[in-house]
């Protein structure tokens, strides 16, 4: 080990969007750890566009999205897509830490549970952050921070 940050031999997938997620996965990068952010093609991750939404004081930068994902790398992969799931698995059979906060249905749809991955990586750390728990009658509802 030449680096000597903290978390500079862990190997992070950031498969978040919004808040929550990405800001835990951007912790570890602060740390040292390698963070590569999954985001869908064709636009990545919606908390891009905050800046454009109305509302939202106009700026060239948009600095919210830029603090959620510094120190990061990001992939775009289409995971309903074979060849997507393919390089996603991989990246997994090497990771250190999964971090996600999509919504169960989501998580289910795309074999993003925690069964799921510990099925292609059992020593992957499993982060999930959702609103209102794993399980329970509130477990598939979504929300940010403010709803909770």
């Amino acid at each position: 080990m030449t680096d000597q940050s903290l978390f500079a031999d862990l190997l992070v997938i950031d498969c978040a969007s919004f808040i929550a997620g990405p800001a835990a996965a951007t912790i570890l990068s602060d740390f040292g750890a390698r963070v590569i952010k999954i985001e869908p093609p064709g636009g990545g991750d919606g908390y891009r566009k905050l800046k454009h939404l109305p509302g939202v004081p106009r700026c060239e930068q948009n600095y919210p999205w830029r603090l959620t994902n510094r120190g990061k790398q990001s992939l775009a992969l289409d995971l309903k897509q074979p060849e997507g799931r393919a390089v996603l698995e991989q990246l997994i059979g090497r990771a250190d830490v999964f971090v996600t906060n999509y919504p169960l249905a989501v998580r289910e749809k795309l074999r993003l549970r925690y069964t799921d991955i510990r099925a292609l990586n059992p020593k992957t750390i499993y982060a999930s952050l959702t609103p209102y728990g794993e399980s329970g009658p509130e477990a598939g509802s979504t929300g940010y921070d403010a709803t909770a």
